[in-house]
């Protein structure tokens, strides 16, 4: 029965498995160990993972030599003490509390089989749970393996922001490998400003629970500032616990720069880059908005003196680089609150809100000067590419802008007739 049992145990261990004696001074294997075959190691090292190992264990014993190999394998080998004298309970207690995962009474051989299927038990335990871990670690690998052929940006964090799962892009992202990020928290990339927003934006989601999408710009230690989308959610386990957040980063500066050109294009002129006509009125529509009962507002319209001429005489190309020149002056005074949009061909809108209003005839006399100093050139129609404007103040509460444009273009036209290069205001 003894040879019969064996030969069943032996082949449920795995190649580096088998049965051990072990005994740290050298001592020979008892009788009842005998037909067992065990190896016999004295080094605490020298056990494989998976062993069965018989642990020589002296009567005066408190377990040392069980502590000794449980601390320096663990639960990868399953230990018996082997003793000289039958144990009673508190020695019992005494191995158990070691580390023992069993007892034999050396001279007890009828315990031997007993204890050997408990062995055998525990190692079909393992290689079951061994196996199940496995094909877990197998779908974990699919898992991370598709996540790091993603180009998108994926994180998993437990609820005290430490990074438990990333994948390949994220550490790119974040201008690391993927292996460097799993542990440490965002602070660790970021500046601490930075991870102090992003940290209560998880906080709140962990709270109350959901979906979060927001767009933030974000400074990256490669590849500088970005702007980035964000969508992440809080992780609840099956029993309401819950376990972190879960994000995706989705990089949108190519997005929104295209974003931006496609409103700068829509807003502005192509030529001059100066605000539309329809970006001009929106501006001031806004304004006239928030405008009081008592706030004035004003308005201009400006006109290239003798621009056909420019464009007769000298070429459209002359023209559009007089045109650009002007404009160029003109704009030269919005830092100080004039907003200038072209209307058409050779026509300017400016606006002046409340806060600079007093100041709008200074300012159109000034770039008015400017203009003549460094854009105007000589045809033979006269002195051509300087302006005339005419400029109208109003009350939002009383006149639309479009009568006080009208009021404005009135002006300009007596500023023509007057000698050009010029400003008049509308009565």
């Amino acid at each position: 029965m003894q040879p019969a049992f064996k030969t069943d145990l032996v082949p449920t261990m795995a190649p580096a498995e088998g049965l051990c004696w072990y005994s740290a001074v050298g001592r020979p294997q008892p009788g009842i160990l005998s037909p067992l075959n065990a190896q016999s190691v004295c080094d605490p090292a020298g056990l494989a993972p998976g062993a069965v190992c018989f642990v020589a264990i002296d009567p005066a014993s408190h377990g040392e030599e069980i502590a000794t190999l449980r601390d320096c394998h663990q639960d990868s080998v399953y230990l018996i003490a082997v003793t000289l004298v039958e144990p009673d309970a508190v020695w019992q207690a005494n191995l158990f509390d070691a580390g023992a995962d069993d007892i034999l009474f050396q001279h007890d051989l009828r315990q031997r089989v007993p204890c050997l299927m408990r062995a055998k038990r525990h190692l079909e335990l393992r290689h079951q749970d061994e196996a199940w871990r496995r094909r877990m670690q197998e779908k974990l690998d699919i898992w991370q393996e598709g996540l790091d052929h993603l180009p998108t940006p994926i994180y998993v964090k437990d609820v005290e922001g430490r990074y438990l799962v990333c994948n390949t892009a994220f550490g790119h992202f974040l201008g690391v490998s993927s292996d460097h990020v799993v542990g440490k928290r965002l602070e660790d990339f970021l500046p601490a400003d930075a991870a102090a927003t992003y940290s209560a934006s998880d906080t709140q989601l962990l709270r109350q629970g959901g979906v979060l999408r927001t767009e933030t710009d974000v400074c990256l230690p490669e590849s500088g500032m970005r702007h980035i989308m964000v969508h992440k959610a809080r992780l609840v386990s099956g029993q309401g616990d819950i376990r972190g957040v879960a994000g995706v980063v989705i990089d949108i500066t190519e997005r929104k720069e295209l974003e931006s050109r496609l409103t700068e294009a829509a807003e502005r002129d192509p030529l001059t880059n100066a605000f539309n006509r329809r970006k001009f009125f929106q501006v001031a529509s806004e304004e006239i908005t928030t405008a009081g009962p008592d706030d004035v507002l004003g308005v201009a319209v400006v006109d290239i003196d003798n621009f056909k001429s420019i464009n007769d005489e000298l070429g459209h190309a002359e023209g559009d680089v007089t045109l650009c020149s002007i404009v160029d002056t003109l704009r030269g005074h919005e830092a100080r609150g004039m907003q200038v949009a072209r209307a058409g061909g050779e026509e300017f809108f400016a606006f002046f809100t409340r806060d600079v209003v007093t100041q709008a005839q200074d300012m159109l006399e000034a770039a008015r000067h400017d203009v003549a100093r460094y854009c105007q050139v000589h045809t033979g129609a006269g002195v051509a590419g300087t302006i005339s404007v005419g400029l109208a103040f109003f009350k939002p509460s009383e006149e639309t802008i479009d009568q006080a444009l009208r009021r404005a273009d009135v002006a300009l036209y007596k500023a023509k007739r007057d000698g050009r290069n010029r400003l008049c205001l509308a009565d």
